[in-house]
């Protein structure tokens, strides 16, 4: 089984819509057989994990860590990314992998990341658990550039050694490094990570990925 996961947290600029976007775009572009399921406190247009913490923003993505979020091998997408292209998950044979962050190389971003599913790092979800408005007050004091929240959490926890989905999964892309003139050939995962979000930008590429298509029904994706 091969599952395709996001996080939905009520109350800020995200709602049920973008999850359906990203559910849709998976489904044209993942072959493989998948589930795709969200993590959520409000109803979402899949299969529905319940957030159980009040934790702020992208801070609830640490729930993912949390045993029996993770069932199977999961790819995991931040809600502003689009999918352009085909996603071939074949050759992501590591435990755990995160992105390679786009502008410092040497550390990591928590916008794409995979799980192994037998080998899920569970002590990030429990560290976190001990005293989380303590982590979270620290990594508002220490944030500097691309060390900044969960994934600068994520990263300490597992004393910076952690394997980068990009050496695996081809045709990763940010929107802005790789795509504010055009979408690169061999782009499958675009990333926006930050300003501008994917309902800012209007070019023939994203009418094609993110406006356009009909949404799926269950029975489409089923």
């Amino acid at each position: 089984m091969l599952d395709v996961i996001c996080v939905l947290r009520s109350g800020g600029i995200y709602d049920a819509t973008w999850v359906q976007k990203l559910r849709d775009g998976v489904a044209r572009n993942l072959a493989q057989k998948h589930r795709f399921r969200c993590l959520s406190d409000v109803e979402v247009p899949c299969e529905r994990i319940k957030l159980e913490h009040d934790w702020p923003g992208w801070w609830s993505k640490i729930e993912m860590f949390r045993k029996g979020v993770i069932e199977y091998s999961t790819l995991y997408l931040d809600l502003d990314t689009v999918i352009t292209g085909s996603i071939d998950l074949s050759a992501l044979k590591m435990n755990f992998a995160m992105l390679r962050n786009f502008w410092t190389p040497d550390m990591v971003g928590s916008g794409v990341m995979w799980f192994s599913g037998n080998d899920t790092p569970h002590k990030v979800y429990d560290k976190f658990m001990r005293q989380p408005k303590a982590y979270i007050e620290h990594h508002k004091r220490t944030a500097s550039g691309s060390y900044v929240g969960d994934q600068a959490f994520i990263w300490d926890t597992l004393n910076r050694k952690v394997e980068q989905v990009n050496e695996h999964l081809l045709g990763i892309k940010s929107y802005k490094m790789h795509c504010v003139k055009r979408l690169p050939r061999d782009a499958a995962i675009v990333c926006f990570h930050g300003l501008p979000r994917p309902s800012e930008v209007h070019t023939d590429w994203m009418q094609k990925h993110w406006y356009g298509p009909t949404p799926f029904t269950e029975s489409d994706i089923a």
